[in-house]
């Protein structure tokens, strides 16, 4: 069966092996007196030296333990950078549709006060229309709220389990039993980069505006008070989506670099065009350095064995986007 090479204990003797796991050196479970030294990267388990003279890993490759240990932890620890970043950008995202519930309240306030200053300087034939407006706002109101309160939910439940399993992942880093700590690794691994992958999924975007993209036409005559409506609903033009740098066409040869960029595969927004900028090559401020459209651009003319960090956004009539992720060239030497 699927245990057949495990040692089953009760499960008190279990938690006691636990709680001494720290204090001991892990045996073979093949070999109890001998200690693990070696990792066997088919079978990806600890084995000892004996394991390996007896040829059940021949055709395998074995690494040593301690390396193994090492290359391990470090990956654990490179994943979780790249998730405590999503963390972090959780954590402001949360902040922002907390203050989207305020602008919403205010927005609908304000939008109120303007619309009964309106209704109330029409004659009392505009009295019973006023209310059938009225309900349509709070009614917009309500979504609004609803749909802002929905996501922060959403997004406080999956921070709450991200933070958990970055706690987790690092207690497991201080464990000094590479044997314990190469069993899990494997699987804490998956599941930081399955994690970090999930906060990409358009999760940091919110699902709803807090403008209220309605105007009251007080223009008709009182004759046709009872055709009192809204104008149609504005549909706002949103800016671009950050542009994604492609990094297999971005090089540097000499003193010069070239780089090329794209809009996202699902991006529908319009654009007219696109930014490009870079520092001064130590760290400085960054300037423009290319506005046009297209999307490949090469800069000549920098200097020699220096680092720049260039990054590209893209504009529409309705603005400017977010800029892409930074990328970091080398000039040669």
């Amino acid at each position: 069966g699927p245990l057949a090479k495990h040692r089953l204990v009760p499960p008190a003797q279990g938690r006691l092996g636990r709680r001494l796991g720290s204090r001991r050196v892990s045996t073979c479970t093949d070999h109890e007196l001998e200690n693990h030294s070696m990792y066997c990267v088919h079978c990806r388990t600890p084995v000892c030296y004996q394991c390996l003279e007896e040829g059940k890993h021949s055709a395998h490759d074995v690494k040593a333990l301690g390396a193994m240990w090492k290359l391990h932890k470090n990956q654990l620890s490179q994943a979780l950078n790249g998730l405590s970043d999503k963390a972090n950008d959780a954590k402001e995202f949360l902040l922002q549709l907390k203050n989207m519930v305020q602008h919403v309240q205010e927005n609908s306030v304000e939008f109120e006060a303007c619309l009964v200053a309106q209704c109330d300087a029409l004659v009392e034939a505009l009295n019973r229309r006023k209310g059938q407006l009225l309900a349509r706002v709070n009614k917009e109101h309500e979504h609004k709220l609803k749909v802002v309160r929905d996501q922060i939910s959403h997004c406080t439940v999956k921070l709450r389990q991200t933070t958990g399993l970055m706690e987790y992942c690092l207690e497991v880093i201080k464990e000094n039993d590479p044997s314990g700590f190469l069993q899990i690794s494997d699987a804490l691994i998956r599941r930081v980069h399955f994690t970090e992958e999930q906060w990409g999924k358009g999760i940091l975007q919110p699902r709803m505006n807090t403008d209220f993209d309605l105007t009251l036409d007080n223009a008709p005559l009182l004759q046709t008070i009872h055709q009192l409506d809204f104008v149609q609903m504005k549909v706002s033009s949103p800016v671009p989506s950050a542009p994604m740098l492609q990094l297999e066409e971005c090089c540097t040869h000499n003193n010069s670099v070239t780089l090329s960029w794209k809009q996202p595969p699902l991006s529908s927004v319009q654009v007219e065009g696109y930014i490009l900028e870079l520092d001064d090559g130590n760290g400085g401020q960054f300037r423009e350095v290319y506005v046009g459209k297209e999307t490949m651009c090469t800069v000549d003319g920098l200097h020699f064995n220096s680092t720049y960090n260039a990054r590209v956004k893209a504009f529409n009539k309705s603005g400017v986007g977010p800029y892409s992720k930074t990328l970091v060239l080398q000039t040669s030497e």
